[in-house]
């Protein structure tokens, strides 16, 4: 009960808060660094992001657009747009969703910029969108922005590139969880969906230690879950599984302390339940944004799978 106390006075704050715009989009990147793990893997960079690679500079093919009023997506290419007609060298088309608790984070933020890298290295074309903040649009809204993305990347290459392929949904995290749920409005037109360390149950982020996890949901869906159970299981992908539901990859870190690796598991033991293809890959020594963190094989392994789902190869 004095948990719950607490919590409201936090929200009650938060109100307080957005009414000075600068000062709340201050506190919200206060609390992200001075929270170690998540200020780690903001500024970090993929293992295979070599320093050879970033003096190729793969991503300088780069096209800018307003998809929505006031909201920016780039589309990264793996060759010169001159030559964008050999569109049999294109491993795919990836719709990139940050993360950063629905309420922060920038489609250009360091760690980012590494996974575009490596995928365009690998071929495939990467757009990235930016959204709005959760505690001023909410979760719907967020949803409709991504697949608005999708509709207009769709459109963007198949008129100007004649590039005419399903997109994969990406995203980490609050971006994952975006993603899963926008895969479950618009399955036959995605080809398949990565979500990393994503909140799939979002009940799940209350047995949660991360203080800024809870508050980015509660803000976001404007509930606390005693309140509104409901409102958090209508908006957990584990609850929106259609029987088209696209091929889907999950990755998650064990030892997060930020959303429970247990939300992942969930949602694949779902998937493959209803007889959807699914694949999991748990790091057993990853935190939360564990792939900007680690160098290990086991980090390199599940980075070069991802490129491979990616593709539509099922190892």
């Amino acid at each position: 009960m004095r948990i719950i106390v607490i919590f409201k006075f936090f929200l009650y704050l938060f109100s307080l808060f957005i009414a000075f715009g600068n000062f709340f989009i201050f506190l919200i990147v206060f609390l992200m660094l001075n929270t170690p793990i998540i200020r780690k893997s903001i500024f970090g960079r993929l293992p295979t992001d070599s320093k050879e690679l970033r003096k190729r500079n793969v991503i300088k093919y780069r096209e800018t657009f307003e998809y929505l009023p006031g909201l920016l997506l780039d589309i990264f290419y793996p060759s010169s747009l001159e030559s964008m007609s050999r569109t049999q060298s294109i491993k795919g088309v990836v719709l990139f969703a940050h993360g950063g608790g629905w309420i922060s984070g920038y489609r250009r933020q360091p760690n980012n910029i590494s996974w575009y890298r490596y995928l365009v290295s690998k071929g495939f074309i990467v757009a990235t969108i930016d959204y709005e903040r959760g505690y001023k649009a909410g979760i719907e809204k967020l949803i409709a922005e991504l697949l608005q993305a999708v509709v207009f990347l769709e459109n963007h290459l198949a008129n100007k590139h004649g590039i005419n392929e399903k997109v994969s949904l990406m995203g980490l995290s609050a971006g994952g969880h975006l993603a899963l749920l926008a895969a479950s409005r618009i399955p036959e037109k995605v080809k398949n969906v990565v979500a990393y360390y994503s909140p799939c149950d979002l009940l799940d982020i209350w047995t949660s230690t991360s203080i800024f996890a809870r508050l980015a949901a509660a803000t976001t869906l404007k509930r606390l879950p005693t309140r509104a159970k409901d409102m958090y299981e209508r908006y957990s992908p584990i609850n929106n599984i259609t029987k088209n539901y696209p091929p889907t990859l999950l990755v998650h870190g064990l030892k997060d302390s930020v959303v429970p690796y247990i939300s992942s598991v969930k949602m694949f033991k779902r998937l493959r339940e209803k007889g959807l293809i699914a694949k999991l890959l748990l790091h057993p020594k990853g935190n939360h944004g564990f792939e900007f963190v680690l160098r290990d094989l086991k980090t390199v392994d599940i980075i070069e799978k991802t490129a491979q789902f990616l593709e539509g190869k099922l190892w």
